[in-house]
């Protein structure tokens, strides 16, 4: 089963391979400019075909080191995730790394093309020098790549920033749409003046139910995310509204994996959406009750319903799944997970951890 959306959103190899009109004249003159400047080449030992040859070697070598750091700080970057607030151990991690692979590289191209060069045993004393300049000229070189990641990664969170305010606006409506709707506010009334007349107790708790559902609306809609344990709370709300509504026609079974819900967090409102999605798509009835099935685990909260499709197919826009996931995107550059076949449809949505 394959997913039916899953968007991937990553600019860090565009960044890196941005880099060619910088480095094809950089790395010659890095070449040329450090042997000339240790003086580990004696240019009057050589022929002038031999010349070029020497030179075409330290080039080639000035590019294996170049190319390997890029590399190391592309790994470092995705593999070695420290928080913000200790950024500097992420410099001091990449600078261990590019320290390590430029002396070898450096110093083992080197001892090879002495041994087959020109020079007498003083070059030998060189090689020591020459590396230790060549790892200062890494160093430069990966402190200006830094420089202008930070610089792309800012203004990439700038425009996030800008689309996700733009798609929180839109989610707000969406959500008060929804709930400040006048045939929600039509149902829930009328059955709120039924219970009244029938069941006092129960028409209490509907009541109260129905106004901690529009507050925790009111007061989350302006942030970006929520803990999961709130949001479920909010949901367990907002099922007993429905559940009222349409009895024995519907079911929900919650199970929880994780304990660390109240340190995993979700953008608000993210679970009714996913909730009235399935009402909305599928056949409700008494004999065969739709029954949504949500997991909470450690990385995910999975909504999982078997396909019920109504007779009558109400027209749907695919905004809501749209937006959420636009939002997932904006928020943290994952995008929520759906699978759909033929018995059931399952999303998925991470679970966020602020402090990763």
């Amino acid at each position: 089963m394959e997913p039916a959306a899953t968007i991937p959103f990553s600019r860090e190899k565009a960044f890196f391979k941005r880099d060619w009109p910088v480095k094809i004249p950089a790395i010659p003159v890095f070449a040329v400019s450090i042997v000339n400047i240790t003086g580990i080449i004696t240019n009057r030992r050589y022929t002038q075909f031999h010349l070029v040859l020497n030179y075409i070697y330290f080039v080639a070598l000035a590019w294996i080191i170049w190319e390997g750091n890029v590399w190391l700080m592309r790994f470092v970057k995705k593999n070695i995730k420290l928080p913000t607030k200790v950024y500097y151990k992420n410099i001091l991690v990449l600078y261990a790394f590019i320290i390590l692979y430029t002396s070898f590289i450096a110093t083992a191209g080197l001892s090879v093309w002495l041994s087959f060069s020109a020079e007498d045993d003083t070059a030998y004393e060189k090689i020591i020098t020459t590396v230790v300049i060549i790892i200062v000229a890494a160093l430069f070189v990966t402190n200006l790549y830094e420089i202008f990641y930070l610089k792309e990664q800012q203004l990439d969170i700038e425009k996030r920033a800008e689309q996700l305010n733009i798609a929180k606006t839109h989610a707000e409506l969406v959500a008060l749409k929804n709930q400040i709707d006048p045939h929600f506010l039509f149902n829930s009334l009328n059955t709120l003046s039924y219970l009244i007349s029938s069941d006092p107790p129960n028409a209490r708790l509907y009541n109260d139910t129905l106004a901690r559902v529009y507050r925790y609306i009111l007061v989350n809609r302006e942030k970006n995310l929520v803990s999961a344990a709130d949001e479920l709370e909010f949901l367990s709300n907002f099922f007993y509204l429905l559940k009222i509504r349409f009895d024995n026609a519907v079911n929900m079974i919650i199970e929880i994996k994780s304990m660390t819900t109240e340190e995993l967090f979700l953008p608000p409102i993210s679970l009714q959406i996913l909730l009235e999605n399935a009402i909305k798509h599928n056949e409700l009835s008494c004999a065969k009750p739709l029954t949504i099935n949500l997991t909470v685990s450690s990385n995910y909260v999975i909504i999982r319903n078997k396909m019920m499709q109504k007779t009558y197919v109400p027209t749907s826009t695919g905004t809501g799944l749209h937006n959420l996931d636009n939002r997932y995107k904006l928020l943290t550059g994952k995008n929520i997970i759906v699978y759909k076949n033929n018995d059931y449809f399952t999303v998925k949505l991470p679970l966020i951890n602020p402090q990763s």
